[in-house]
């Protein structure tokens, strides 16, 4: 039974509130082309959804991709730090440890594994980077409002289980990704190894396998609301991939597991792209 959110605590109801916001508008914005939260022309605008973005100041992506993930993990880690004695071996020290975890991975990734050589927007950074930060913040904080002894007992092995899958997972794929070209090759090549044969983007299904496993370990009811928040977000972004696969690559739109098949692309030659991290 998951621990549902006081609504009369203001920071319940302000993370209820976000939510409901953040929710509809990741689902439907780039249907009906909201202005400045579209994936390709404002707040949401980063790899190859940045490219020829003008919205203000623009940064290098590996900064900006770093300004994504960097505050998120450094939050969960001062929060982990400044827990009592008495949380120690709790639910909510293992849940800001697989915050500590997923963000480092994901920050470490940007400064030693992927490649860019575009820009992003400084205000997409800044705003993603925000939530991610919420999202780091409110697991860890609401994993420490559950009761302890009110667990489901599945929830540990399940979400240990499903946490380092996803991590294994997401980065295996990413490191398929990175090193997909030799020195020197500056044309795109399609994906190949691992889930690629079958999807187009399975770095996205991995990475929410992950927060699966984190939502299952907290056992909260807004812990639940992020993941929902994130599957909604990612799905948005496999939508974008897939329309962008189709219209470079002339793939049909097939939608599996979120993600396009990848199987017709495989057929293709290549074409010039500025990074393989447009596949990110």
């Amino acid at each position: 039974m998951l621990t549902m959110p006081d609504l009369s605590d203001p920071l319940d109801v302000a993370v209820v509130c976000l939510l409901a916001f953040f929710i509809p508008v990741a689902a439907l914005a780039n249907h009906v082309n909201l202005p400045f939260l579209t994936r390709g022309g404002g707040l949401l605008s980063y790899s190859k959804f940045a490219k020829g973005v003008d919205f203000g100041i623009s940064l290098p992506s590996r900064h900006g991709m770093l300004l994504l993930y960097a505050p998120a993990g450094a939050i969960a880690g001062a929060m982990l730090r400044g827990m009592p004695a008495t949380a120690a071996g709790s639910r909510q020290e293992l849940v800001a440890w697989m915050m500590v975890a997923h963000f480092g991975k994901r920050s470490l990734e940007c400064l030693l594994l992927h490649k860019y050589s575009g820009t992003m927007p400084l205000a997409s950074a800044c705003f993603i980077g925000f939530f991610y930060s919420t999202v780091s913040f409110v697991f860890v904080h609401c994993s420490g409002r559950v009761a302890a002894g009110s667990h489901e007992p599945w929830g540990l092995p399940v979400g240990l289980a499903l946490f380092g899958l996803g991590l294994v997972g997401n980065f295996y794929h990413h490191y398929l990704l990175a090193t997909l070209r030799k020195p020197g090759e500056k044309s795109y090549k399609v994906p190949r190894g691992g889930c690629f044969e079958y999807v187009a983007a399975p770095h996205y299904f991995f990475e929410l396998v992950g927060w699966a496993g984190v939502a299952a370990a907290s056992q909260h009811a807004l812990s639940a609301g992020f993941f929902i928040a994130m599957v909604v977000y990612l799905a948005d972004r496999a939508v974008g991939q897939s329309e962008w696969n189709r219209r470079k690559l002339d793939t049909p739109l097939v939608l599996c597991l979120l993600m396009e098949t990848s199987r017709s692309s495989q057929r293709r030659g290549s074409y010039q792209t500025h990074t393989q991290s447009d596949l990110d």
